[in-house]
Order: C-alpha cells, then structure tokens, then sequence
C-alpha cells in the first residue's frame, strides 16, 4: 500500500493538491466559515437531525479502533468540525481528502499534524487498494448512491478493508426529512433515499456488518468484498 502524495503540489505546509491550479476553487470556498457554524452546533444536529454529536465521534472512535495499523483515508473530510479530536494521534496514517481548499484549511487549524490533499473524489489521485480503511462522513447524501463516490471509495481500500459511511437519509424524524428536502430543493443534496436505499446500494459493493440510524444519520459498516 502506498499513499504517499507524489505528482501532487504542495499548497502549504501539511496541505497539498492533485488538481490543476486553475481546478483548485470549490463551491465550499465561500461558505466554509458559515458551514462549521451551523454543523458544528450541538442543538442543530439533535433538532434537525436528531443525531447528538457525541454520536458522530464515538463512531468515528470505533472504526479507528478496528484498523490499528496501516494508512486509512476521510473521503471528504470536510472540516473535521467532529473527527479531529479522536484523529489525534492517528495523523501519520491518515489521508484527509477533500475537494474544497477552505474546508482543508479549517481541519488543519483543528488538527496541525494532520496530512490534507485536496482532490476530486471520482477521480483520486491513489492506486487501487491504497488504505486499510476508509471512511466518509457526510457525503452520500450530497451525491447520491447514483454517483460514483461508493464506487471510489471501494477501488481505494484494500480487500477485506473496512469502511464505515455517515450520510442523512428519509426516517421516522420529521423534522430532518423536511430539512433535507429542502437542501435538495437549494442544490445542497441529491434527491433524499432511505435507509433501504442506503444498505442496497453499499451491500453491491461491501458487507454490511452493521446499519445504525439516529434520527436522519444512518451509519454503515463493513468490509470490502473480495
């Protein structure tokens, strides 16, 4: 496995690109402040969502624990504004990726050691079978299980891997459907699925060994089939 970031530009330090510099500005440039304000907030994410926020980082806590050794990938990382506490520690073998500059900037201002490579998720700059795990938090519902981002992230880890999934989907919690019918209605997410939409989609590609929803945030995990 390799993960090194050869052919890729050094931005700044600890921050690097595979795009081309008239490629590097994303729709989330401007809105990156804005973002980790609403996000980050605890009674948004129990009220909206219905997910507290300690959830997202014992999640993300557990799948760390179940990949101790060997490079592992945030496809779409985002701004860590919940990851990077439980990142510590792990910075050596972790390949934050994400397409927006900004957002890659605020995660490093919350994790310094942290190794940032901007990119474009259906076409990363990685060999097949590159990490030992992978994650992506929050992304599906922006693209959809119609998009190739599933099948990405498959191609990157290993065989056997595993991969854990965060994305908000249709439930019992009203409040958050409403929400994110609306983020589709203003371009923000793709047309909203159900947790059955979710767990046929990933179980073409991985085996679910587990499926939690709280409130719209479900949560899948598994491995990579060989």
């Amino acid at each position: 496995m390799s993960t090194g970031f050869d052919g890729c530009d050094q931005i700044s330090h600890g921050i690097w690109s595979s795009l081309p510099a008239n490629e590097r500005a994303a729709s989330y440039d401007s809105i990156a402040r804005g973002y980790d304000l609403l996000v980050g907030n605890a009674l948004y994410n129990r009220v909206v969502w219905g997910c507290p926020k300690p959830v997202y980082r014992k999640m993300a806590r557990a799948f760390l624990n179940l990949v101790p050794t060997g490079p592992m990938v945030d496809f779409g990382c985002g701004s860590l504004v919940f990851t990077a506490p439980e990142y510590r520690g792990h910075e050596d073998r972790l390949t934050l990726f994400d397409r927006s500059l900004a957002m890659l900037r605020r995660g490093q201002k919350r994790l310094p050691k942290g190794r940032f490579l901007q990119g474009d998720a259906f076409a990363p700059p990685f060999a097949d079978g590159s990490f030992a795990g992978g994650m992506g938090w929050g992304m599906l519902h922006v693209f959809g299980t119609q998009s190739d981002y599933l099948r990405s992230l498959h191609r990157l880890v290993a065989p056997g891997a595993p991969v854990i999934i965060g994305t908000l989907v249709l439930s019992g919690h009203a409040i958050g459907n409403r929400w994110l019918k609306m983020l589709h209605d203003q371009g923000e997410a793709t047309s909203p699925e159900n947790q059955q939409d979710l767990e046929t989609a990933y179980a073409r590609l991985f085996t679910i060994e587990s499926s939690q929803l709280f409130g719209n945030m479900l949560f899948l995990q598994g491995r990579k089939n060989d």
